[in-house]
């Protein structure tokens, strides 16, 4: 009986997944409601999940409280929209989660978008679209923790729906959406500014395609992306020390060899990029389209040239970069404007060379299905089951327990922190104080505060940990007698009290 009622359950998830597949392959509209239903979900177990703040949480949470032109290593787009969320909401964990998992949706949608304007049967536009799940960019990483990542692909995607439009009805439109996506995506992350030049470069180098860049509206576009970008382009000349500094150190790798062995690393390094970037989804949608691959190496047609240029172009470019800037490293979330056309690239290529990738969808959903089941989770496992394996998370830091106990002795008008990360979290359990960086307490005190200001520092694992420096030019000349400083300890959530964090803090003006 046990064998038989196995076997019935096996036959009922195969039938389910065979009506699922019938459902998502009869339309985009289907495959966009199954990503509603996900999204939803992911962001709802966040949610759920304790408010301690990530890092890129941390970040637009407290750069949420200013509305400026530019805000340091990364362009401003996504704090912008994030900025806009609080300001109609309030600042919230709920705020916070919104804007990273809509773009997210809407990056999956402007590419089923895109893949339509090439083949317009439902079914493979629906494949494409949920052909991104096999990219860990677009699955895994958003899960954890990416904010401006999630904007440049999601303004990449929508630039592929405008270029693909373009070249296939070419109405003014289509090149008012590329302009926007254009504009969009440089001020998302400054590595988006290669995919237009490397598109440029790959229209330009086919005859088939090179005569659609003498058509006047492509003034349109540049027009619109010049207007999209000058707000933060006429900061940038200024800032430019500080939108690249911490950029181009991540990049630059200490003791890394200097002339041609420098670049063969960085080169070495870009490989193992592009391969953890694009290695699951040739794999998957290589044996889904098994018996072409061979085939599908030599053939193509006017489309698959155009999109592996576009990709060689852009890969021309960092190697650009890398030789001009000292890069060492390259990780594969720099790569995203350039090889998110990856997996409908294979899928055009596995077609042209005769194989049927849609009836590959029912085989393909599955796998699709344990990719989702894996990345939603990956978040709460780690973070539930974090007093078993010993690995706390920001997530884990009770942050919520400190501001608790902050809050019993009074309600502060001023704070400052010691790390970005810690003001973030201050913003979210304070909202209606005003929240600075401790390195920033000059700007923060040029208008005295009305109340109690509290300063707050040393946040982790150990017991003591002495004032940072700034504290005493702060304290001087000031009548305020400061507090006695002093440091709260709380178990991390979800460790069963084996391990603590701590954080230290003074009063002043209480």
């Amino acid at each position: 009986m046990k064998h038989h009622h196995g076997a019935g359950s096996a036959r009922s998830a195969e039938g389910a997944m065979h009506r699922l597949a019938r459902f998502v392959s009869t339309g985009l509209r289907p495959a966009i409601i199954v990503l509603v239903a996900y999204f939803v979900l992911s962001a709802a177990v966040r949610i759920a999940l304790p408010n301690g703040l990530t890092l890129d949480e941390a970040e637009q949470s407290f750069f949420s409280q200013f509305w400026l032109l530019g805000y340091g290593p990364q362009p401003p787009f996504y704090n912008w929209v994030q900025n806009a969320v609080d300001g109609l909401a309030g600042i919230s964990l709920a705020a916070l989660t919104l804007p990273k998992f809509t773009m997210l949706l809407l990056c999956y949608v402007f590419y089923g978008m895109a893949a339509r304007q090439i083949d317009a049967r439902p079914g493979f536009a629906s494949l494409a679209m949920l052909s991104l799940l096999t990219l860990p960019q677009l699955s895994y990483m958003p899960q954890q923790d990416l904010t401006h990542t999630v904007a440049v692909l999601m303004a990449t995607s929508l630039f592929l729906y405008g270029l693909f439009r373009a070249l296939t009805r070419s109405d003014w439109q289509s090149f008012l959406i590329v302009g926007l996506a254009a504009g969009i995506g440089c001020i998302s992350k400054y590595n988006f500014v290669l995919l237009p030049v490397a598109t440029l470069l790959a229209i330009a180098s086919d005859r088939h395609w090179r005569t659609r860049l003498i058509d006047p509206r492509l003034l349109l576009s540049v027009a619109v992306a010049a207007a999209v970008v000058m707000p933060h382009a006429l900061w940038l000349i200024s800032h430019v020390d500080l939108a690249s500094s911490g950029t181009l150190s991540k990049m630059a790798a200490s003791g890394a060899p200097n002339g041609f062995g420098r670049i063969m690393k960085a080169v070495l390094s870009l490989l193992l990029a592009c391969i953890a970037f694009g290695g699951l989804s040739v794999a998957v949608l290589g044996l889904a389209s098994r018996g072409h691959f061979k085939a599908a190496l030599a053939g193509g047609d006017e489309w698959t040239r155009l999109l592996g240029r576009i990709m060689l172009f852009s890969l021309a470019g960092v190697v650009v970069v890398i030789i001009s800037t000292g890069t060492t490293k390259i990780t594969e979330r720099w790569l995203d404007p350039y090889l998110l056309v990856l997996p409908l690239w294979l899928l055009l290529k596995f077609e042209r060379a005769g194989a049927d990738t849609r009836a590959a969808l029912p085989r393909l959903l599955p796998v699709f299905a344990v990719i989702m089941v894996v990345t939603l989770l990956s978040v709460p496992g780690k973070t539930l089951l974090a007093g078993a394996t010993g690995s706390y998370s920001r997530i884990n830091q009770p942050m919520a327990d400190m501001a608790a106990v902050l809050r019993g002795q009074a309600e502060p008008s001023l704070i400052l922190a010691d790390s970005q990360h810690l003001a973030g979290n201050m913003r979210l359990q304070f909202p209606r104080a005003e929240v600075h960086r401790l390195e920033d307490w000059q700007d923060a005190l040029a208008s005295p505060p009305a109340g109690p200001m509290l300063m707050i520092w040393g946040a982790g694992d150990d017991a003591d940990v002495a004032p940072p420096a700034e504290i005493d030019a702060i304290l001087q000349g000031r009548a305020a007698t400061p507090s006695t400083a002093g440091r709260i300890e709380q178990p991390y959530l979800f460790s069963g009290g084996k391990r603590q964090f701590s954080l230290s803090y003074l009063w002043l003006g209480q």
